[in-house]
């Protein structure tokens, strides 16, 4: 490592908290359930760093979801987007929207596949940003709260040794959350 200065050399030393937060932080741009599940089954195994875990998980979820707004809010200026908005069926769901998006952004936390149609959708009807971030914070800290507690939940109830075991099974859940995803993907694209 002598083409590294000496101060970036001992950036990240070795057991670092940053090499645990940097991971948690991108992983939610990623996908954000995988990470969320390796976030609680980290935070079991790693028990003296669970607010540290929590917090990094919590600010990855938010940041990977604030700028999903923009991208809506974006599309509405082109002329296609101001056709396709004309459409009956999409004024309907505008109002819908605007009228119930603090309950929708908060329970479209818990649907993996209606989330970014969703996000998108705020930005495109134009619902305030900051009513936007603060249902999506909210909302990731109560699907983070109890994700941490349902592991933290599993690992007193089964004990020690299925600490050792946690990321497995989280990785486990991701696959299958994953495959249900791509599973429903295709029926959509069938129908």
């Amino acid at each position: 490592m002598e083409f590294l200065p000496d101060g970036l050399i001992n950036l990240f030393p070795a057991g670092s908290i940053w090499l645990l937060v940097i991971p948690l932080i991108i992983g939610p741009f990623i996908q954000e359930d995988t990470a969320v599940l390796y976030a609680a089954s980290l935070s079991v195994t790693r028990s003296e760093d669970w607010m540290v875990i929590f917090a990094a998980i919590l600010c990855g979820l938010i940041l990977s979801d604030s700028w999903k707004y923009w991208l809506g809010w974006a599309a509405k200026h082109h002329d296609w987007a101001k056709k396709f908005a004309a459409k009956d069926r999409v004024a309907k769901m505008k109002d819908a929207v605007l009228e119930h998006s603090g309950k929708t952004l908060f329970a479209v936390r818990f649907l993996p596949m209606a989330r970014i149609p969703t996000y998108l959708a705020t930005g495109f009807f134009g619902v305030s940003y900051v009513k936007y971030l603060v249902s999506i914070a909210l909302s990731a800290l109560a699907f983070v709260t109890i994700i941490f507690y349902a592991f933290h939940i599993l690992g007193v109830i089964l004990g020690e040794k299925l600490k050792t075991y946690m990321p497995l099974i989280a990785l486990g859940i991701a696959v299958l959350v994953i495959l249900g995803i791509i599973i429903a993907h295709r029926k959509m694209v069938k129908d």
